[in-house]
């Protein structure tokens, strides 16, 4: 794990101060998992990715920065009740309160990453019902999203090979191959389309499991990047 600084700040919504810690800056060796999350070192700085109060609660990548509309969502009930769930780690409970927040401020695109960087939390830990919980999450609001004209990948088709790597974990494999079909039917770009027809195989064998680019490269006898 890269070493860590260490920085004071104040809590945009409370005021009260805070103490943070940011990784040096870590890059990524190796290859992406299918749903983009990055491989090591970069994989463990995770836990700095978001903040949350100890005094009020406010979840945010930067605490000391107010984003519009969060002072009402964190009263919101439904914002205490996910602050300490026990349902979830707490890091993954910090990332679903800050897609609340996102989600409130009518931003589902990024509501659905932070739920997604959640499932990456509970994988960590080995918690695959929450896991698929906040998987479950992502789908819906990756769907809001497409619906309202947003979008999580520039790539066309990377959305639709997100959400199918979103739905096959969290073995929803009917709406994953409905999603698959979809997206090779409307045409991708040529690596999304080797990501999807690798999906088709791992759904195919009702497969939850993590995997990753490379072993589609691998496949398709691609030299890995």
């Amino acid at each position: 794990m890269p070493p860590r600084r260490y920085f004071n700040t104040f809590c945009a919504v409370c005021g009260e101060p805070y103490r943070s810690s940011s990784p040096d800056e870590a890059g990524a060796v190796g290859s992406r998992d299918l749903d983009t999350r990055p491989a090591e070192p970069l994989r463990s700085t995770i836990y700095a990715w978001v903040q949350r109060c100890p005094s009020c609660g406010y979840a945010a990548p930067d605490i000391g920065r107010q984003v519009p509309g969060a002072k009402e969502s964190v009263k919101l009930p439904r914002y205490r009740e996910q602050l300490d769930d026990r349902t979830y780690p707490k890091l993954a409970n910090t990332f679903l309160c800050w897609s609340l927040i996102e989600e409130d401020t009518g931003l589902p695109a990024k509501a659905a990453w932070a739920c997604i960087h959640a499932a990456w939390v509970c994988d960590d830990q080995g918690n695959d019902v929450a896991a698929r919980l906040c998987r479950k999450r992502a789908a819906t609001l990756m769907k809001r999203a497409r619906d309202a004209g947003g979008r999580l990948a520039a790539q066309e088709g990377g959305d639709d090979a997100i959400l199918v790597d979103i739905l096959r974990r969290a073995g929803r494999f009917r709406e994953a191959r409905t999603v698959l079909e979809g997206a090779l039917k409307n045409g991708c770009e040529p690596l999304i389309t080797d990501v999807l027809q690798y999906q088709k195989r791992l759904i195919q064998r009702s497969d939850r499991t993590r995997h990753t680019i490379d072993e589609v490269r691998r496949l398709r006898g691609l030299a890995p990047r």
